[in-house]
């Protein structure tokens, strides 16, 4: 997996993609990878509270909202691999809040058997 070199500078795209290869790595070997994927965590909330909701124009929420009506449905993963989101469990509760009817299903991956939720937006 083509991870950057420690010191090199990156873009913010290129933080959030690096934080987003260390989390899956880190799940599959956390010995290994986890404190590594803390550091990365820690430069990527130095974008996300530098204005990167305002560069990028949307918050989580927005995301998430845009994807449900788009797609119908979204898993963690594909919340971390889309959208850099690594907290969808608190931003689907958030959702919520706000009064969206939003569905948990728990599913189990056809090849491995692990069981993961796909959130649904219902009308």
């Amino acid at each position: 997996m083509g991870l950057p070199k420690p010191g090199l500078a990156m873009t913010i795209d290129e933080t959030f993609e690096h934080a987003e290869k260390l989390c899956l790595l880190a799940v599959q070997n956390p010995d290994r990878w986890l404190v590594l994927y803390h550091e990365a965590q820690r430069e990527v909330r130095k974008h996300e509270h530098n204005g990167w909701k305002r560069n990028t124009g949307m918050t989580q929420n927005a995301k998430i909202m845009k994807h449900l009506e788009k797609a119908g449905s979204i898993t963690v993963r594909e919340a971390i691999v889309e959208y850099s989101i690594q907290s969808l469990t608190k931003r689907i509760a958030e959702l919520r809040e706000a009064g969206y009817d939003i569905v948990s299903t728990v599913r189990h991956h056809p090849m491995t058997k692990q069981k993961y939720v796909r959130y649904t937006l219902q009308s």
